[in-house]
């Protein structure tokens, strides 16, 4: 990462943290005995598309202003997600932890964690960028590693942390999603562990044992392929121009998919993936 870039990431961080709408609950003392669960913002809690689309019904339009510029943010959450938040805060703290920017993570997050359950959240200026590859590092939220659950829907996220890591489905925007309400038993399955880790092992064991799935074939098959986020754009999907050189004539949506297991690319549903992508249109 070259110097230039380093300082921006780092200036858009405290100009979030100071400036953010969205007041976290950052109480440490109050989870002191519980275990840390680290959530994953796009796709994995949210579908976003920016700009409308008859074919996908959201939930709530965001404005999100980023640079002096307006967006709009079409949302719709991952289906149970209330539900899961709530459980999940009885036995984890919660935080976020995303390649999207301050200003954006700040308004979904006013939206969907509107009762302040979710202790803080880490965006695009901790993410570290590295031959091209984001990589996201635990040890920022300064919890033990044996106490934290991982979960994102882009695999190269657990490079540094792959112990630490939960691979779920990531989220197209379907009605019959239920990802998020089949972790919860894992979930408090998990609590009762002194080490979380490796998680996946965990996952098989709880699975073996309780002759369930947690993620159906049907999920696995449409998992979508991740793009890895380019330092120095606004989205997280990988993109051709530098962010001096996008103009508002090349956002474009589009999603790819991602290897849960081999799949083949869909596209048929090809859609945004996060904020503000920016290759030209076809």
């Amino acid at each position: 990462m070259s110097i230039v870039a380093l300082f921006k990431n780092c200036f858009e961080h405290l100009k979030g943290k100071f400036q953010k709408n969205y007041i976290s609950a950052q109480t440490p003392k109050q989870y002191s005995q519980k275990k840390v669960l680290v959530l994953d913002l796009d796709e994995t809690l949210v579908h976003c598309e920016f700009k409308e689309n008859e074919n996908f019904q959201h939930e709530v339009l965001l404005e999100v202003i980023h640079k002096g510029q307006l967006y709009k943010v079409y949302l719709k959450a991952r289906p149970y997600l209330n539900q899961f938040l709530q459980e999940a805060s009885k036995d984890y703290e919660i935080f976020i932890f995303t390649a999207g920017y301050e200003a954006y993570c700040q308004e979904v997050l006013s939206f969907i964690d509107k009762k302040k359950i979710i202790s803080d959240y880490y965006a695009r200026g901790s993410c570290q960028f590295i031959d091209g590859i984001c990589y996201k590092d635990l040890q920022l939220i300064d919890r033990p590693m044996g106490d934290i659950i991982f979960i994102d829907n882009n695999p190269n996220a657990f490079i540094k942390c792959q112990d630490n890591g939960l691979l779920i489905p990531s989220f197209l925007d379907s009605e019959d999603d239920d990802c998020l309400l089949r972790l919860i038993p894992f979930l408090k399955y998990m609590a009762k562990k002194k080490d979380l880790r490796p998680v996946e092992q965990h996952l098989k064991i709880y699975e073996d044992n309780n002759g369930t799935i947690v993620f159906c074939e049907t999920q696995k098959s449409i998992q979508i392929e991740q793009e890895e986020p380019d330092e120095d754009t606004l989205s997280e999907g990988k993109v051709v121009k530098r962010e001096q050189d996008v103009t508002d004539l090349d956002i474009k949506h589009k999603k790819t998919q991602t290897q849960l297991e081999t799949v083949n690319k869909i596209k048929s549903k090809l859609r945004s993936v996060t904020l503000f992508s920016s290759s030209k249109n076809n």
